[in-house]
């Protein structure tokens, strides 16, 4: 079955869907929209999309835009699972006194990074730079 990965931002929602939930895996069909945007996706960017086996998501835009994107994607039988920080997951420590207050999409890039530079060596440093 097919992954659905979604990044909801505080401007734009970018989602891509995938073969399979497995690293590397090909890229079927990807878009973005603007969150004024988002409470037609049913009827228009997923409309046509196959059921994806399962999604996971990133979201920094808040529990109400966080429901309205679960509201959209009722349209498939999939529960919805979204990146929450922690204090410690993947061999990556959040240094955060509160580790929920570090944004997911910073979370999801720190674990990422990691396992990037992991899969070709040795544990190094490494630095992750956001823009945006």
């Amino acid at each position: 079955m097919s992954f659905l990965a979604v990044d909801v931002g505080n401007t734009r929602l970018k989602w891509a869907q995938y073969a399979s939930p497995q690293p590397g895996a090909a890229l079927l069909t990807h878009g973005a929209v603007f969150l004024e945007t988002i409470d037609d996706l049913a009827e228009t960017e997923w409309k046509g999309l196959s059921a994806p086996g399962s999604m996971l998501g990133s979201i920094v835009a808040g529990e109400g835009v966080k429901r309205r994107v679960e509201e959209q994607m009722e349209i498939w039988d999939i529960a919805p699972r979204w990146v929450v920080p922690s204090a410690h997951a993947a061999g990556v420590t959040n240094g955060y006194d509160h580790p929920n207050r570090l944004g997911t999409d910073r979370w999801v890039a720190l674990i990422g990074a990691r396992h990037r530079v992991l899969a070709t060596g040795p544990a190094r440093p490494v630095l992750v730079v956001m823009v945006g």
